[in-house]
C-alpha cells in the first residue's frame, strides 16, 4: 500500500485486506464477511495475480498529425491506393482519438521519458511538471538541468513501454 493509505501504507495488498477487517471491527463499522466467487485472472508469465491498477499514462495528441496527413493527400503530395480507399482514409483521421503510448508490458520499446527526483522533495510522478524527455538520458539530463536549475536532481527512467503498433507507424494503413 502506498503513502495514500494511511496507517495501512507498506502492507502487502493480501495482508492489508486482514488489517482492513480487523479496524474495521475495531470501530464498529464491519458488517460481514461473504465468499465471492470468481476467476482470478494470473499472469502468463509469473502466475502472480493480477489486479487493476490505475497508472498514469503516456498520450499523444492527434488531432494536428492527422490533420498532415488529411492535407498531403487531398493536396496529392500521397495518393492512396486503391483510390476507394480515400474515403476511410478520410473518416479515420476525421474521427481520430489521441493515442496511449504506453504499455504497462516487459517487453518492447522503453519510453524515452524521465521522472526528475528533486532532492528533498516528495514529487509526485502524476505531477507532469517532474518529466523531462530524451533521445538518450544525456539529453534529458541536460533538458532536467535547464528546468530545474540550481537544484539536485536525479532521474529515474518511466518503466513503461511504448505501444509497439503505434511506434510500428503502419497502422492502420501499410505502406
Amino acid at each position: 500500500m502506498n503513502h495514500n493509505t494511511g496507517k495501512f501504507e507498506g502492507q502487502k495488498r493480501f495482508d492489508v485486506r486482514y488489517t482492513v477487517v480487523e479496524e474495521l471491527t475495531k470501530l464498529g463499522l464491519f458488517v460481514k464477511k461473504e465468499d465471492n466467487p470468481m476467476k482470478v485472472p494470473l499472469c502468463v508469465k509469473s502466475k502472480d495475480v493480477i489486479e487493476p491498477l490505475m497508472k498514469p499514462q503516456w498520450w499523444m495528441k492527434m488531432q494536428d498529425m492527422a490533420q498532415e496527413a488529411i492535407k498531403v493527400v487531398r493536396n496529392g503530395e500521397i495518393k492512396i491506393r486503391p483510390e476507394n480507399a480515400e474515403k476511410t482514409y478520410y473518416h479515420w483521421l476525421a474521427n481520430i482519438n489521441d493515442w496511449c503510448l504506453s504499455r504497462q508490458l516487459w517487453w518492447g520499446h522503453q519510453c524515452p521519458a524521465y521522472f526528475v527526483k528533486i532532492e528533498g522533495e516528495n514529487g509526485d510522478p502524476a505531477n507532469d511538471q517532474l518529466w523531462v524527455t530524451g533521445r538518450t538520458e544525456e539529453e534529458a539530463q541536460k533538458k532536467a538541468e535547464k528546468k530545474f536549475a540550481g537544484k539536485k536532481f536525479t532521474l529515474e527512467r518511466d518503466p513503461d513501454v511504448l505501444d509497439t503498433w503505434f511506434s510500428s507507424g503502419l497502422w492502420p494503413f501499410s505502406t
